[in-house]
C-alpha cells in the first residue's frame, strides 16, 4: 500500500474535528459524521443505530434496473417506489393475463386480499448488505511497477474474480459477493449481500398515481404523486433463499423501521439510507467536457430513437403496452434526466469549476515537492487518455450496442458466448459475467419468457445495421459485412432475416441453454450465424473497454488520493450503488424564477391541477380515486383531506438508485419515500447544491391514506402501523 493510500484511508474513517456546514455527502455507514449531525441538528445517532439501518435497508434489483427498499414490518414487508417495483408489477400482469385474468395491474393497480393472494415477482431480487472488507491491497498485490496497462487489467481482474469466487464458496447459495471500487479504486471493498429471491407484490396503486404529471412534471416540484409499492420477502422453511415456492414463509428481518403518521414540518431533520447509483464528484474537467460535448448528447440521441420506437409499438396493442411498459418508463425517465443534467451542467459551468479546482490542486503540489512527485503528472496523464483513447472507438462501440438491442440477437449472442465460456477450463479463464457463480442468473436471463415483438425487434436491428453500414469501409464490422453478402436486401431485409430466428421461443432456447459450442458452430439458424460472426467483435470490444477503464480508473484513483492529501478532510466516496446514508432537513427553496417554493404540496391542489388540465393525459386521475373524492362530497373533502400533505422536499444528497429509500425523522421512523430530485438538483451527480437542490419524497401519510381509503388495503396499512402483529390475522 502506498503512503498516500494510507493517508486517504485514514482520512476516510477519521472523525470530524469541526461541524460541517452543508448537508453534502453520500456516506458509507461506517463513515457517517455523527458529530457533525449532532452539532448541526441535535440528533445523536449511535453506531448501533447505523447497524440497524444497514440491516433494514435493501437493495432491489430487476433486470438492468434497481433501487432501494426498506423492511417495514416483522413479517418482511418492504416499502419502495411504484417505479422501482414496476417490472415486478409488469411480470405479475403478464402472469395473470396468462391465467385469463385480463386486468392490467400497471394501469389498474393491485391490492392483495390477504398474504395468500400476494403475487410473485419474476427476476426480482432484494439484497441486504451483510459485511464489507477492505481488499485494496489484495486486489493490487500482483501489480508491479512498469507493468503494461493490459496486464494490470488482467492481473487485477483475476484477483477480483478469485476474491469473489472464494467468498461465494464460503458463504453459500443464500449470499452473493462483489468486489466494489470506491473512488475509482482508491479503495476496494469485498461486499457480501444476503439475497432474497422470492419477492411478492402486496400493493401498488395505479400508475397514474405514481406518475401523475408525466414527463412534464418529472424532476420538478411542486409534485403530486403516490410513488409507492409494497412488497414482501419470502424464504424456505429450511432457511433457503430460492425462487418462488408456495410453501415459503415471510422473512423475519434482522431489523425493520417503523412507519409514523406524525408527518414532517419545515426544518425537521431527515435521514435517508439507500443505494445511490452513480456520482462524478471527483471526476476531472476532461470527463465533464467530454460528457457535455459528446457523452450525454449521444445518450440523448440514442434514448430518443429507442423510446420513439417502443412508444409506437406500445400504442398498437394493449398486450404490447404491458410488455414494454417498464422499459418505456425507464427510458423516458433516463432521457428526461439526461436532458436536465445536460442543461444543468451548462448552466453551472461544471467544466470551469473543475478546471479551477485542478489549477488550485497543481498550485498546492508546487508547494509540496513530495506530493508533486507522486501526483504531479496525474492530470496530464488523464488528458492524454481522453485525447487518444476515449473517443477513438466511440462510434464503433455505439454501433455494437445497437446491434444487440434486438432481443433475438441478444439471446443468440448470449447463448453462444455462454457455451464458449462454459467450455473453458476454469473461472480464471472466463469473462466475469460468465463465471460459474453467475450461471443461475445467466440462465434466468436467457430463458426470459416475455413475449418477443418481432416487428419491433426488426426495427431495432435495422437501426443498428444502418449505423454499421454507414461506417467507413475499413471500419465495417465483419459480421455485418458477411450478412450483407449473404442476404443482400438492405438493412431492413437483413434484419428481417435475422429476427426470423426460432430463438424467440423460450422452448427452443431451453434446448440450447446447456448445449456445447458445436451446437452453435453447426447451426444454420440466422440469428445464431450472425451471433457467431459478431462474437469476435464483441469480445474485442469488452477487452478494449476494460483496458480503457483501467487507464481511466488508475488516474482517477490517484487524483482522489491527491485530493485527500490536499484537502486534509474526510471524503465521502462517489456513489456506486452501495449502501449510503445522507442527512438533511425538510426545507422549501427559491426556484430559478426567484419564486418561493413551499416544502410540501396538498391533496386539494392535486385535484385542482387535474381539473385545470381537464383530467386528461398525464394529468388524469384514476377513476377510483376520483370516485372516492366525489362520494364524500366537497365539504367533507375540504374538512378531512384537502390539506393532506402529498409530497415534500428536503436537502438530502441523493441520486438515482436512492429511489424507494425511506425518508426518516430524528427518531428513525419512516415519514416518506424518496422518488426524485428537483430540477435544481440535476447537476447533483457532479456537484451538490444545498441552496435549491432538493430530494423529493412521497409523504407516507398520503400514500397510506390512499391505500386504505381508496384501494381497500387496510390490512396492509395496519401491518405497517402495527408491525409486530401476527400475520395470520391479516385480511382485507
Amino acid at each position: 500500500m502506498t503512503k498516500m493510500l494510507r493517508i486517504l484511508l485514514a482520512l476516510v474513517v477519521a472523525s470530524f474535528g469541526a461541524v460541517l456546514c452543508a448537508d453534502e455527502g453520500m456516506w458509507r455507514l461506517d463513515q457517517v459524521p455523527l458529530d457533525a449531525i449532532a452539532g448541526k441538528y441535535g440528533v445523536h445517532l449511535t453506531p448501533q443505530d447505523l447497524e440497524r439501518l444497514g440491516h433494514a435497508a435493501v437493495r432491489l434489483r430487476a433486470g438492468d434496473g434497481g433501487g432501494t427498499g426498506t423492511f417495514a414490518s416483522a413479517n418482511g414487508l418492504i416499502l419502495t417506489n411504484h417505479h422501482v417495483a414496476l417490472d415486478c408489477i409488469r411480470t405479475s400482469t403478464l402472469a395473470e393475463q396468462n391465467k385469463a385474468k385480463a386486468d392490467n395491474l400497471i394501469d389498474e393497480g393491485f391490492t392483495a386480499a390477504s398474504p395468500a393472494e400476494e403475487l410473485p415477482c419474476k427476476r426480482f431480487r432484494a439484497q441486504v448488505e451483510r459485511s464489507a472488507r477492505d481488499v485494496t491491497t489484495e486486489l493490487n498485490a500482483r501489480v508491479t511497477a512498469g507493468m503494461a496497462i493490459a496486464e494490470v487489467q488482467r492481473v487485477r481482474q483475476a484477483a477480483r474474480s478469485d476474491l469473489e469466487r472464494a467468498c461465494s464458496q464460503e458463504k453459500g447459495a443464500n449470499f452473493s459477493c462483489a468486489v466494489v471500487d470506491f473512488n475509482s479504486g482508491a479503495r476496494s471493498l469485498l461486499i457480501v449481500y444476503e439475497d432474497f429471491k422470492d419477492i411478492r407484490l402486496v400493493y401498488a396503486p395505479e400508475k397514474q398515481l405514481g406518475y401523475f404529471g408525466g414527463d412534464e412534471m418529472n424532476f420538478r416540484f411542486p409534485r403530486y404523486v403516490s410513488d409507492i409499492s409494497i412488497l414482501r420477502a419470502y424464504l424456505g422453511k429450511d432457511g433457503s433463499h430460492g425462487e418462488y415456492d408456495a410453501s415459503h414463509v415471510p422473512v423475519k428481518p434482522d431489523a425493520y423501521l417503523r412507519v409514523t403518521l406524525a408527518g414532517v414540518k419545515d426544518g425537521d431533520f431527515t435521514l435517508v439510507v439507500g443505494n445511490p447509483a452513480n456520482t462524478n464528484r471527483y471526476r476531472e474537467s476532461y470527463s465533464a467536457a467530454y460528457n457535455l460535448r459528446n457523452g450525454i448528447p449521444d445518450q440523448i440521441r440514442d434514448l430518443e430513437a429507442r423510446l420513439t420506437l417502443l412508444r409506437k409499438y406500445a400504442a398498437m396493442k394493449p398486450e404490447y403496452s404491458v410488455v414494454l411498459q417498464s422499459e418505456i418508463f425507464g427510458l423516458a425517465n433516463t432521457l428526461k434526466y439526461q436532458q436536465d443534467v445536460l442543461a444543468a451542467l451548462k448552466a453551472t459551468d461544471v467544466v470551469g469549476q473543475r478546471q479551477q479546482r485542478e489549477r488550485d490542486f497543481m498550485a498546492f503540489l508546487e508547494t509540496h515537492p513530495d506530493l508533486k512527485k507522486e501526483f504531479g503528472d496525474v492530470l496530464a496523464a488523464q488528458a492524454a487518455v481522453y485525447a487518444n483513447d476515449v473517443e477513438a472507438n466511440a462510434d464503433l462501440d455505439a454501433t455494437l450496442t445497437w446491434l444487440q438491442q434486438s432481443t433475438v440477437v441478444g439471446y443468440a449472442t448470449g447463448l453462444y458466448e455462454f457455451a464458449i465460456e462454459r467450455a473453458k477450463p476454469s473461472d480464471r479463464d472466463r469473462d466475469p459475467q460468465f463465471q460459474e457463480r453467475n450461471w443461475p442468473e445467466v440462465r434466468e436471463g436467457l430463458l426470459n419468457d416475455d413475449p418477443v415483438i418481432a416487428q419491433l425487434d426488426t426495427d431495432l436491428l435495422t437501426i443498428g445495421l444502418e449505423r454499421a453500414m454507414a461506417q467507413p469501409a475499413d471500419r465495417w464490422i465483419p459480421a455485418v459485412k458477411n450478412l450483407a453478402a449473404r442476404i443482400g436486401l438492405g438493412a431492413r431485409g437483413m434484419a428481417s432475416a435475422v429476427v426470423g430466428s426460432r430463438l424467440a421461443s423460450v422452448e427452443v432456447r431451453k434446448t440450447l441453454i446447456d448445449s456445447a459450442v458445436e451446437a452453435f458452430t453447426s447451426s444454420s439458424d440466422p440469428a445464431i450465424v450472425f451471433a457467431r460472426e459478431l462474437e469476435p467483435s464483441l469480445s474485442d470490444q469488452r477487452q478494449r473497454s476494460r483496458v480503457l477503464s483501467e487507464k481511466l480508473l488508475r488516474n482517477r484513483s490517484r487524483f482522489a488520493r491527491g485530493l485527500a492529501a490536499w484537502k486534509g478532510a474526510a471524503m465521502y466516496p462517489d456513489a456506486n450503488f452501495t449502501l449510503r446514508a445522507t442527512y438533511g432537513k425538510v426545507a422549501g427553496y427559491t426556484d430559478r424564477q426567484h419564486k418561493a417554493v413551499p416544502f410540501t404540496t396538498k391533496l386539494g391542489d392535486m385535484f385542482a391541477l387535474s381539473r385545470s388540465r381537464d383530467n386528461r393525459g398525464d394529468f388524469a386521475l384514476p377513476p377510483r380515486f376520483r370516485a372516492w373524492r366525489e362520494k364524500m362530497g366537497a365539504a367533507a373533502f375540504r374538512r378531512k383531506y384537502a390539506s393532506l400533505p402529498v409530497d415534500f422536499v428536503s436537502t438530502n444528497d441523493i441520486t438515482g438508485g436512492n429511489s424507494g429509500s425511506a425518508t426518516l425523522n430524528r427518531s428513525l421512523e419512516i415519514v416518506g419515500l424518496i422518488f426524485d430530485g428537483n430540477e435544481e438538483a440535476m447537476a447533483g451527480d457532479w456537484t451538490y447544491s444545498e441552496t435549491a437542490g432538493r430530494a423529493l419524497s412521497t409523504d407516507i401519510r398520503f400514500a397510506l391514506t390512499v391505500a386504505r381509503e381508496v384501494h381497500g388495503a387496510g390490512w396492509v396499512v395496519d401491518e405497517l402501523l402495527n408491525p409486530e402483529r401476527p400475520l395470520s390475522t391479516a385480511t382485507r
